[in-house]
């Protein structure tokens, strides 16, 4: 094999908060409430960033969106039939073996809620908490591309990585005429990139 060279650009990932003075002032751990809020809000539009970002400035690629990933209709086929067939071109095409699967929820609510031909439930009694895999992958479920969309994938460090320049900082100042107004923006950002060193080792699945 031999070395391609790529650039995956290092993105800024923020969420910010308007506060007043009084707030900050006689709120007790009003600080840390907002401070724990908006760390939080940073790492969910990184998992969003992650999956369905679309590459422009100031968003991540996310794997959704890379080009040379595999890619198959659902088609006539279960969707449970689909994400195996896909399974297979895994291993065959991008020579790797699946680790996890990215689902809705819906879809999950779907395959969840499958039946036989008299009623009864193919992953189990209602009464129990039911095994969260398919094909004896775990399941991930995810909303941050619609319903109708999920993708297997071989998410192991070789294949693809998250690179972190730092954590999540935060930071308070006025903006605009705050100063005036007896009011700040709290803001958090941190700084990552996302490289995907083999796209063939995922696999989307549409038409769910």
């Amino acid at each position: 094999f031999v070395f391609t060279e790529r650039s995956t650009p290092v993105q800024k990932i923020t969420d910010s908060l308007p506060v007043t003075d009084e707030q900050l002032e006689d709120v007790a751990m009003m600080e840390g409430y907002i401070n724990s809020r908006l760390m939080f809000g940073v790492r969910q539009r990184l998992d969003l960033q992650s999956v369905a970002g679309n590459g422009t400035d100031p968003n991540l690629r996310g794997i959704k969106n890379v080009s040379g990933i595999q890619t198959r209709a659902k088609g006539v086929d279960p969707a449970m039939d689909a994400f195996f067939k896909a399974m297979t071109s895994l291993r065959l095409v991008g020579r790797v073996i699946p680790t996890h699967i990215l689902m809705h929820p819906t879809d999950w609510q779907n395959i969840r809620l499958s039946r036989t031909a008299d009623g009864i439930y193919i992953f189990g009694s209602p009464t129990d908490a039911g095994p969260e895999r398919l094909w004896g992958l775990p399941v991930v479920q995810q909303d941050a591309v619609a319903a109708g969309w999920g993708m297997v994938g071989s998410f192991q460090p070789a294949w693809i990585s998250l690179f972190e320049r730092r954590g999540i900082d935060v930071q308070m100042g006025y903006v605009s005429s705050q100063f005036t107004e007896g009011k700040r923006t709290v803001r958090a950002d941190m700084r990552a990139a996302l490289a995907v060193f083999r796209p063939a080792a995922f696999h989307e699945v549409t038409g769910l």
